[in-house]
């Protein structure tokens, strides 16, 4: 079980798009569609989903992962107070396993079978992985929100051949992103990341709870790199918005720290 503490790694910090290197425009393509590229500007449309109001969250969530050598199946409790804290608890067969605490300085873990914890600085994320943790991106991918979107730069407008689809990239001097927008109904469809060292996040949002901020009911998860492909689906089976929730995590005095 020691290698599920990379699983969470993968599961939460491929949400985050703040990456450590940059990335080339022109490696961003976008299956389907022309690249005919309008000249920039600010879209409302973005915006306004951008600046959508919550406070808390809360979700329940049925969880299957599958790559080139396993297929894992687990359950995720998620609770997230906006750009302040998120907790990330897996349980398998009703047991909790794996407890987590990340804020934006620090990620925390409980290995609840093993008796041990983990903690270290964000920036330990970096050297993990090569990304860099950024609490708001993660928050942003499970609320359905732009990720890494920044209201006060330009972005850039792709014609789409589909009349109810808008496709929008935004690129900066560390990470581009590429959304693509549902116009009838005013929520993200996809969300698609290229890193500068071949791998590649496409996020698709398969259903929404409605209210009065949509929030997703089911999320696909694509990683792609040289040799390997990852998919985590994600199914709502609870959630709860804007109910202020308890966020703590502390370490038992009987554990020690993970090997």
């Amino acid at each position: 079980m020691r290698e599920i503490p990379a699983l969470i790694v993968l599961v939460l910090l491929f949400s985050s798009t703040a990456c450590a290197r940059k990335n080339s425009p022109n490696n961003f393509s976008t299956i389907g569609e022309e690249q005919a590229i309008l000249p920039p500007i600010k879209p409302s449309e973005l915006d306004s989903i951008h600046s959508q109001s919550w406070h808390w969250y809360y979700g329940k969530f049925n969880v299957s992962y599958a790559d080139s050598e396993r297929k894992l199946g687990f359950k995720l409790s998620l609770k997230c107070s906006k750009d302040s804290a998120t907790n990330a608890l897996i349980s398998f067969a009703a047991i909790p396993v794996f407890n987590s605490l990340i804020t934006p300085d620090s990620l925390i873990y409980l290995n609840k079978k093993d008796r041990c914890f983990g903690a270290f600085p964000a920036t330990y994320l970096k050297k993990l992985v090569g990304l860099e943790l950024s609490l708001q991106n993660l928050q942003e991918l499970f609320l359905g929100l732009p990720i890494a979107y920044q209201p006060l730069e330009n972005v850039e407008v792709i014609t789409s051949n589909h009349p109810d689809t808008l496709i929008f990239r935004q690129v900066n001097k560390d990470f581009s992103t590429q959304y693509l927008m549902a116009k009838r109904h005013h929520q993200l469809t996809h969300q698609h990341l290229n890193l500068s060292d071949g791998r590649s996040m496409q996020v698709t949002y398969l259903d929404w709870n409605k209210g009065p901020v949509n929030t997703p009911s089911s999320i696909l998860i694509r990683i792609l790199e040289p040799g390997n492909e990852a998919t985590i689906k994600l199914t709502v089976d609870r959630f709860e918005l804007n109910i202020p929730q308890e966020i703590s995590l502390e370490i038992p005095e009987n554990y020690e720290k993970c090997p």
